[in-house]
């Protein structure tokens, strides 16, 4: 299940995304802090639920209600808010619960058991990436087409940070190393910050990218990685690095040497 949560609060956002993981630990579960921004998300990943305060700073939680149902009609809304009045607007927009603060887990249970809209379970797809030798990345068995070269280098650099965060100016060093930090190198970098987010939802995977305030960044959890099964230790994985990692990439290099330290440290105890 995807859920958002979107509210002011940032106490309320942290409680609910602890609630919701404990409800559906295989689920993802993001927050917003303003309408503005749960729109941003809605268009990167339209959720299974959404759970909406009332009063938002840039507009309502009824605006961000009235805009998912017209991109998802599917999507189930749940009103969370201090504020009984809005009621009657909330169940005129076909909302599947209206629960009142302070929430508690089993008011959150009992409306996801209750949904307008119930969620059909599916197989979730997810990426695959090989980065062991030349860099390709899958989805659902077919590879990825790029609409601009450098995006998948985006989605390559990203996944060779292993989840860290990366600002503009580190993604602008990585795409070009030898080049100035300018406003139009950084126009650069979030056209295809976007083109990757456009690509990845296109696919159904949009929420493997994480994005917020100027940062970039890749959720880990929802990508089928050589590299990163290396670095659990499995087997296969440590058997199938040869000495070669990203090799188009030169950003890879320092990564590289450090696998092939860890190799040679591992031939060497055996």
């Amino acid at each position: 299940m995807n859920t958002l949560t979107v509210d002011d609060n940032p106490m309320v956002l942290q409680s609910m995304e602890k609630l919701l993981s404990r409800i559906d630990p295989d689920g993802v579960h993001l927050t917003a802090d303003s309408a503005s921004a749960a729109m941003e998300r809605i268009r990167q990943t339209p959720p299974d639920v959404a759970f909406l305060d009332i009063e938002l700073p840039g507009g309502s939680g009824l605006d961000v209600a009235s805009y998912l149902r017209g991109l998802r009609p599917e999507s189930n809304v749940i009103f969370i808010t201090g504020h009984p009045e809005y009621a009657m607007q909330a169940f005129e927009l076909y909302a599947s619960g209206y629960l009142l603060k302070p929430i508690t887990e089993n008011q959150v249970r009992t409306a996801l058991e209750n949904l307008r809209h119930p969620i059909r379970k599916r197989e979730k797809p997810r990426l695959k990436a090989r980065c062991f030798g030349d860099f390709e990345v899958w989805c659902g068995g077919a590879p990825v087409r790029f609409g601009r070269s450098k995006s998948k280098m985006l989605l390559a650099f990203l996944i060779d940070r292993n989840g860290a965060m990366c600002d503009t100016g580190q993604i602008l060093c990585a795409i070009w190393p030898e080049e100035p930090d300018n406003a139009s190198h950084r126009s650069q970098v979030r056209m295809f910050v976007s083109d990757l987010q456009t690509t990845l939802t296109r696919l159904g995977v949009g929420e493997t990218l994480i994005r917020g305030h100027g940062r970039t960044g890749i959720n880990t959890a929802l990508v089928d990685c050589d590299y990163y099964q290396y670095l659990r230790g499995d087997p296969d994985a440590v058997r199938q690095f040869q000495g070669e990692y990203m090799n188009q990439y030169s950003f890879g290099e320092s990564t590289l040497a450090t696998l092939t330290q860890n190799a040679a440290n591992r031939f060497e105890g055996t």
